[in-house]
């Protein structure tokens, strides 16, 4: 099955097009090109939804790309949307333009001296790595206390540990939870001295700003017993400076090339993944935004109590708002987490099963939520990091005594997000 490619330009970059998009073509690629289709201003849903479905956006930038509100909506549903950008410039373009502001120019593939073989080669390189690599996973839920950095932490060591999976974290919640639950306090410490969290990706400027060439280099490694002998098992720490960016108080430039960066760490991070997991913080804020902006999927954990359904449609209202379109279902796993919990009052039972019948019947996520759950067990519970310094993945449920049920479920739990997130 053809993969699909959305392809922007005006006409006056027309000739580029027809050869950029024959190229594609040419390559297995189902090229969808703008144009009357999908650029009217009453079905401007529809024109999200192409670029929504498409796996990579091709922009051809030039001065009239430059002055196009299309081309402006274009780019912007392929950022809200997580679609990789492949920037064509066929002619110059102004330092200060919004294409150069907004994407990065360093990035940019130049058909200024024409449609050359060896330039049309490298656009269809790029495709193809930028269609590659591994998926975007965000836990995400708008309700808190669903048990979700613990959740993403032992769940994708199963897949590490059972399916030989090679995992990347994001640690983009300002409580930095997942950090603490990995790290020691000396560690995160040090790290945090040493600029080496997320805060200095997202920092364009300043002292505390990481080099773009370091991205791919601050990453902590989890499982120090076979660094350099397997798959990767990694974590890009964050920090309570985050907060600075939940509050509205940043100019739009800082949130402009925070948004670029964060997108460059994750390209950096799929390249050598087969998942990259983002612990986000519960809420709606800048930092939602980026992670929903560059999921593939979303896993939404829920725990059997009440208000559950209300989390998980805050959870869609907030997603379709930033996608700008209709979801589909398969875009997220719910997870039931925490059933057969002895330890709370009243009939446990009852409340796994109204919990999970009311997600059931729910028109949207009824086919979201997986058949696989995971049980309470004391193995999920946290441990003192100080205990398991010298290799943090010991602190996850797969690597303590017992709780052999709680190990087997989340290895099949892990196992079906990773299915349902696959292209």
């Amino acid at each position: 099955m053809a993969i699909a490619a959305y392809l922007a330009f005006e006409p006056e970059d027309a000739n580029a097009a027809h050869a950029v998009s024959a190229e594609l073509e040419q390559h297995g690629w189902d090229v969808l090109r703008s144009g009357a289709e999908y650029r009217v201003q009453d079905k401007l849903g529809a024109l999200v939804e192409a670029v929504g479905k498409a796996a990579i956006v091709v922009v051809l930038a030039s001065p009239a790309a430059q002055e196009s509100a299309w081309i402006r909506r274009e780019v912007a549903a392929a950022l809200n949307n997580g679609r990789s950008i492949i920037v064509v410039k066929t002619n110059d373009l102004a330092a200060e333009s919004w294409i150069n502001q907004t994407l990065d120019p360093s990035s940019f593939i130049d058909l200024r001296q024409g449609a050359q073989s060896e330039v049309l080669a490298q656009i269809v390189d790029r495709a193809r790595s930028a269609n590659g690599g591994g998926r975007v996973i965000a836990m995400l839920n708008i309700k808190g206390g669903v048990g979700k950095t613990v959740l993403a932490a032992n769940l994708f060591a199963a897949a590490h540990l059972a399916d030989k999976r090679a995992i990347s974290f994001i640690d983009l919640d300002p409580q930095h939870n997942l950090t603490q639950y990995f790290l020691s306090p000396g560690e995160r410490h040090r790290i945090r001295d040493r600029n080496h969290t997320l805060y200095g990706i997202l920092n364009a400027r300043g002292e505390h700003s990481t080099p773009p060439g370091d991205f791919g280099a601050i990453s902590i490694p989890l499982n120090r017993a076979r660094r350099g002998k397997g798959p990767n098992f990694e974590l890009v720490a964050g920090d309570e400076r985050l907060f600075e960016f939940t509050l509205d108080t940043r100019p739009d430039r800082d949130k402009a090339e925070a948004f670029t960066r964060f997108r460059a760490l994750v390209a950096a991070l799929r390249a050598r993944s087969d998942a990259v997991i983002i612990d986000s913080n519960p809420c709606a804020t800048f930092l939602t935004r980026l992670a929903i902006t560059t999921a593939d999927h979303i896993v939404a954990p829920v725990r059997p109590e009440r208000y559950s359904l209300t989390g998980l449609n805050m959870l869609e209202h907030v997603v379709r708002e930033v996608r700008g379109r209709a979801l589909r279902p398969e875009e997220f796993s719910v997870l039931l987490n925490g059933v057969n919990d002895r330890t709370r009052s009243g009939e446990t039972g009852d409340a796994d099963a109204l919990t999970r019948g009311e997600i059931q019947n729910a028109p949207f996520f009824g086919s979201a939520l997986l058949p696989d759950e995971v049980p309470y067990s004391a193995v999920l519970r946290s441990a003192p990091t100080e205990r398991f310094a010298t290799n943090p993945i010991n602190v996850t449920a797969m690597m303590r005594v017992g709780g052999r049920p709680a190990k087997e479920a989340l290895a099949r739990a892990a196992a079906a997000i990773l299915r349902r997130a696959a292209p």
